[in-house]
């Protein structure tokens, strides 16, 4: 008898695409719909960024990070490794205002690891906002070689 399941999308997978599509919106200038609620920011800031590959883990696999910001009432970051082979890998998605830091990791095996979304309320005034990532191995604590991305706009 065939299964009548089906199989859903992760929910990291679907928050990656919303931020890098939020952020893309953000980067291209467009406004936000005029279906959006009287009580949304006016401006939306978003950028994304690609970390380099790096040889990591006792296997020295190649892997990269991707990190989505956005900005608006609140500030909203998220983070996914890459590695060009399945492997165990520990992912952290971090954001950084007026020096204070609030991160989420996630940890996980395959060629792709996806973090939650971290965030935090945006404070009023201009203020720094930064958004960073790394990935690496969990089997090697003190390795020093790990994909790295940081993205940094003044809002």
């Amino acid at each position: 008898m065939a299964s009548t399941l089906t199989r859903r999308p992760r929910a990291g997978r679907v928050a990656v695409a919303g931020l890098a599509a939020f952020a893309s919106l953000g980067l291209l200038g467009t406004a936000a719909p005029a279906t959006a609620a009287p009580a949304a920011p006016k401006a939306v800031v978003g950028k994304d960024k690609y970390g380099k590959w790096t040889k990591t883990g006792p296997a020295l696999v190649d892997c990269r990070v991707y990190v989505a910001v956005s900005a608006g009432r609140t500030v909203n970051a998220t983070a996914s490794g890459t590695c060009k082979f399945r492997m165990s890998q520990t992912v952290v998605a971090g954001i950084t205002i007026n020096g204070r830091v609030k991160y989420i990791t996630a940890r996980g095996t395959g060629k792709k690891v996806y973090t939650d979304v971290v965030k935090v309320n945006n404070p009023r005034g201009k203020q720094t906002i930064c958004g960073w990532g790394y990935v690496n191995s969990p089997l090697d604590e003190t390795n020093p070689r790990r994909s790295e991305a940081r993205t940094c706009f003044k809002a």
